[in-house]
């Protein structure tokens, strides 16, 4: 069925998918948290005239936070937004997998890769992040190269890598060492000598850097060069691997979070297939190019490439959600092993299969069967899955209005419309939270009236990391307990701290 489908027939599949895991029918939005929250929320502090580096603190490019500002812009600060560009986004990286792998398979199997994206990647990936919009720019660029290395293409290869730098600067530069690294084993392969694939490499990377430094020179001018290098490199090399969720530990982190089929199925599928595909593929190759001429092997290690460089960029951290982001190329080359000639490869193909129309189908049909609730929030009507979320933020909604000044957990500013008066979004009791990020937070909260902080499991947090002589919020716990107190304890673990002149 799938192989007689066009091409967007996948892509449609997918959106669906993801639309109805986000969307109660016809069109109430699934309250979601994740990251995505927090750069919607940017995207609100640039339509109201604030920069990031210059006013509020970021440690990617600003690309998402442009896109979501200017959905807003359009659109307004609705609550939908993060819920349909998710599917919008998945759709695409669908509809271009399925391009790639039809340049070297043919029939049913051409919409594997989008799938097993629809089903294992979507189930630990969902979040509208900078990871999904540098990830399409680079698969466009691996699109690009698929046909041809020539000069023209070798630029536009780097203007979309410089693209990708615009939204995950990591995985920018290690996507032009991947396809820089093809280029060099093209050119040996063809023996069309160095001079040449020197130039294709030098405009290449050129491009991707021209392409960069323009897409980023306003918020550099904005917010002066050392604030940017500090936020772009500085940060995230000395700071942003302090807490768990960045670096190593969040593998176990991430199981023990996950649950249902997400812990059994998908985490070990994901964690385990991945890098043997990447084994598998290069194997096959090493054994069978010499004697299967008519593949094209070509096509498939750029593909692989691709997909190296992309990991390459989340390998200090390689969270679930993460790992997500940067695996279709390993989809597409599973489904390329799969579709070889073998018994094993064929009773792979039957598990995986079921798997993954239960693990795709799955999800949205829980959505729209499970208990739910409804609020009429200041950013619009959404839906609730969770009682214990719905009583906190029925909580809120009664005892906030739109427009105040509110700081705490990232995912309250932009559904009830509050403003958040610090740089920060949150805190953390590693060094990831700078002391100088402190004091500007203490100076925010003296000079805007912030009648209500909510944290989340503020017990463990508020008190001092023995441990840790990089934990910087002692002036902040003093700040509080002089200045606030604690009214509510929410069934989620978040705590309700009012100002102590807002007592009634």
């Amino acid at each position: 069925m799938w192989g007689e489908m066009p091409v967007i027939g996948p892509a449609a599949f997918t959106f669906l998918v993801c639309y109805f895991r986000s969307f109660i029918f016809p069109a109430v939005p699934i309250v979601l948290w994740g990251d995505q929250i927090g750069f919607f929320s940017d995207g609100s502090r640039i339509v109201s005239g604030q920069l990031p580096y210059r006013d509020f603190f970021q440690v990617t490019t600003p690309g998402t936070d442009l896109v979501y500002a200017l959905l807003i812009k359009c659109f307004g600060l609705s609550a939908w937004i993060p819920n349909l560009l998710m599917a919008i986004l998945a759709a695409a990286m669908a509809w271009m997998i399925t391009l790639a792998a039809r340049r070297f398979m043919v029939g049913a199997v051409t919409a594997w890769p989008a799938l097993l994206f629809a089903s294992f990647i979507m189930h630990g990936g969902f979040d509208a992040t900078h990871h999904w919009f540098s990830t399409i720019a680079v698969t466009a660029a691996m699109l690009l190269f698929l046909d041809d290395t020539s000069f023209p293409r070798a630029a536009g290869v780097g203007a979309l890598c410089g693209v990708a730098a615009f939204f995950t600067q990591t995985k920018g530069a290690t996507a032009v060492a991947g396809f820089v690294a093809y280029l060099v084993w093209k050119a040996w392969q063809d023996r069309t000598g160095a001079g040449e694939c020197a130039r294709k490499c030098l405009l290449l990377c050129g491009a991707a850097a021209g392409v960069f430094f323009a897409a980023n020179a306003y918020f550099i001018a904005a917010a002066g060069f050392q604030p940017w290098v500090f936020c772009m490199i500085v940060f995230p090399l000395k700071y942003y691997s302090a807490p768990a969720m960045n670096n190593w530990q969040v593998i176990r982190d991430d199981f023990q979070r996950q649950g249902g089929a997400g812990r059994w199925i998908s985490y070990p599928f994901m964690y385990a297939a991945v890098p043997l595909v990447y084994i598998a593929f290069f194997l096959t190759m090493r054994r069978q190019r010499k004697s299967e001429p008519g593949v094209h092997w070509h096509q498939l290690l750029l593909v692989a490439l691709t997909g190296l460089g992309m990991i390459l960029a989340i390998s200090d951290s390689p969270s679930m959600k993460r790992l997500c982001t940067v695996s279709a190329p390993a989809m597409i080359l599973l489904a390329w092993l799969l579709s070889r000639p073998g018994k094993a490869q064929a009773a792979a193909r039957v598990v995986l299969g079921v798997a993954a129309v239960a693990l795709a189908i799955g999800p949205p049909l829980h959505a729209q069967l499970r208990w739910k609730a409804y609020l009429d929030l200041p950013a619009g009507r959404m839906a609730f899955e969770k009682p214990d979320l719905y009583e906190e933020y029925s909580w809120v909604l009664a005892n906030t209005n739109p427009g105040q000044f509110f700081f705490g957990l990232p995912p309250l500013y932009t559904p009830f419309r509050m403003r958040n008066p610090a740089a920060i979004e949150g805190v953390e009791n590693t060094e990831y939270t700078r002391p100088e990020q402190v004091a500007e937070l203490i100076r925010a909260l003296e000079t805007h009236p912030v009648p209500l902080l909510i944290l989340s499991r503020s017990e463990s947090l508020l008190q001092p990391t023995q441990r840790s002589p990089s934990d910087n919020l002692d002036p902040f716990r003093s700040y509080l307990f002089k200045n606030y107190h604690l009214i509510r304890t929410f069934s989620t673990g978040d705590d309700v701290w009012q100002a102590v002149d807002a007592r009634h």
